[in-house]
């Protein structure tokens, strides 16, 4: 299922898990224990732990706090919200593959990439989650009932049918993430949540946070943190605290879990990096959490009016073309419009091989003038080029055809291009409005550039997309996607983009574009490109 119809089917999964009735509570069953009746998630709920029952030397049970229903109905639809999230077929992360468990070594997880600082490694599974009154947060204290068998503390809700009894004796330190003071909203002011993870469930990727391997408190050999979302409750990444190699273990921050720190507000700069970096797929989850709280009239207004609006807006909805998300070291840069990024498309050697070819054949770049059709040199671009063969690089274009999910034919001769000390691209964009023809496609537009680094800059030579207010550094062998119009062939000014002046180094890329259609000007054919040379890449 792609990502995008993902999306809209949660959505829709979600909102029809919200409207089922959730009135029936925690009821007791002989023996003391408590199973509840299946809202949001078609889960059971139980107390963390069962108290025998002492009738003649309790005091009467204090009333009811007025929003502990309310509190209690929000955690359970949470953990309805949490249990789709968790589903494959319905939402996957662009985290999903960072890191993977690693059977050879017991089945902690590990690097499947080489991860930056700030990048999301994974997040905190949610196979329970359970709601703590402010009255009693001591475990070794017994819990007061209320009437109807309810606790005013530790309400744990979970899937019975999946994980039998959830008590508090799976509960530990190494799977259980508190949620203290972590939510302004009103329905859960003065509760706490926390979540737990059952270690023997099947594994999902992308919330695999509870096989990290615990650091020591106050040792240094961490590399990562679990760090709660705030807003976005129960919700929990974990986030690389430096530059972690591929294969490497991944060992979370022991005192990351510790509520005191989470309670003065601590958040690393790593955590800021992550903030920042996945704002738009954080907002997107905010979204779905905010789902299981009650709206007042007016957000039920702007809901209505925002409905509307989204009607009239689907008569003319762009989309844009998939590529291959579960290709291997890919990850996303920026959200709407998308950026991605994939470490290691290239290896080193092919690199190397691919500028050697193509050095003795380097010529004056030259573009389309878009009003006269005249093909000439830009003066915007000062780089060099080559066109590079497809019969020369197979694969090189097993590789981009598997990535950007494409044809040979849709794709636009592979260029190689130099820059060196001060050479540039000035800003531009890569798309066209409306049906174009060029570089041997007629009628069609491009719908998706890809250009890989062939070689590391030391300074300058960096891609800026202006618009969007980040650049991206050249790194030996990593490739970057963008998407610089719609299947409706509109052209996505927000991804104009430049090539910074080169340093000392020479800067060396391929580049091509995905076209919505296939080339069929023979003027183009690829048999008609220069041989470059015997070698096959």
């Amino acid at each position: 299922m792609s990502s995008r119809f993902q999306l809209h089917f949660l959505v829709a999964v979600i909102a029809a898990l919200l409207v089922r009735s959730c009135s029936s509570f925690a009821t007791p069953r002989k023996g003391g224990g408590f199973v509840g009746g299946g809202g949001g998630g078609g889960g059971g709920a139980s107390s963390s732990a069962s108290a025998k029952s002492k009738k003649s030397t309790l005091p009467p049970p204090p009333p009811i706090a007025a929003d502990d229903e309310v509190a209690e109905q929000v955690a359970r639809q949470l953990f309805g919200v949490c249990s789709h999230l968790q589903n494959p077929e319905l939402y996957t992360p662009s985290w999903a593959h960072t890191s993977v468990p690693d059977d050879a070594a017991g089945g902690i997880l590990v690097a499947n990439t080489d991860i930056a600082r700030g990048d999301i490694v994974t997040f905190y599974p949610v196979h329970s989650l359970g709601l703590r009154g402010s009255g009693n947060n001591s475990s070794n204290k017994k819990k007061k009932k209320t009437k109807k068998g309810r606790r005013r503390s530790d309400y744990l809700i979970y899937d019975s049918a999946r994980d039998g009894v959830f008590g508090s004796k799976r509960r530990t330190t190494k799977c259980c993430i508190d949620f203290p003071a972590l939510t302004d909203r009103k329905e859960l002011r003065g509760q706490s949540l926390f979540l737990d993870a059952n270690s023997e469930r099947e594994l999902v990727p992308g919330w695999m946070g509870h096989i990290c391997e615990q650091g020591a408190k106050d040792s240094n050999n961490s590399n990562c943190a679990a760090i709660p979302l705030q807003g976005v409750a129960p919700l929990c990444m974990v986030v690389a605290t430096r530059d972690i190699a591929q294969g490497e273990t991944l060992v979370r921050d022991g005192t990351s879990n510790e509520g005191a720190a989470i309670l003065r507000g601590r958040v690393t700069e790593s955590g800021n990096i992550a903030l920042t970096k996945y704002a738009s797929e954080i907002t997107e989850l905010a979204s779905y959490t905010n789902m299981a709280y009650p709206k007042d009239d007016n957000e039920e207004d702007d809901e209505r009016s925002s409905r509307n609006n989204a009607e009239v807006a689907e008569e003319t909805v762009q989309t844009f073309k998939k590529i291959n998300l579960q290709y291997p070291g890919i990850q996303a840069f920026h959200r709407d419009p998308d950026i991605i990024c994939v470490d290691h498309f290239l290896t080193e050697e092919e690199c190397d091989r691919i500028i050697a070819k193509c050095k003795p054949h380097m010529a004056n770049c030259v573009t389309k003038d878009p009003m006269t059709g005249v093909v000439g040199p830009d003066p915007r671009r000062t780089s060099t080029e080559a066109m590079l063969p497809q019969a020369e690089a197979p694969a090189l274009v097993s590789k981009l055809v598997k990535l950007l999910d494409c044809r040979e034919d849709e794709l636009e001769i592979l260029q190689v291009l130099r820059y060196e000390e001060g050479q540039e691209f000035k800003a531009h964009t890569d798309g066209f409005d409306d049906p174009t023809t060029a570089a041997g496609f007629e009628n069609s537009g491009r719908l998706v550039t890809l250009f890989a680094y062939l070689s590391n800059v030391r300074t300058g030579g960096h891609t800026e997309f202006m618009e969007l207010g980040f650049s991206v550094a050249p790194k030996k062998g990593s490739a970057v996607i963008h998407f610089p119009a719609s299947e409706q062939l509109q052209e996505d000014k927000r991804t104009a983009h430049r090539s910074t002046p080169a340093g000392v180094d020479e800067k060396w890329i391929l580049a091509t574009w995905v076209w919505q259609h296939s080339r069929t000007d023979t003027r183009y054919a690829e048999e008609r490109l220069q041989k470059l040379s015997e070698e096959i890449i």
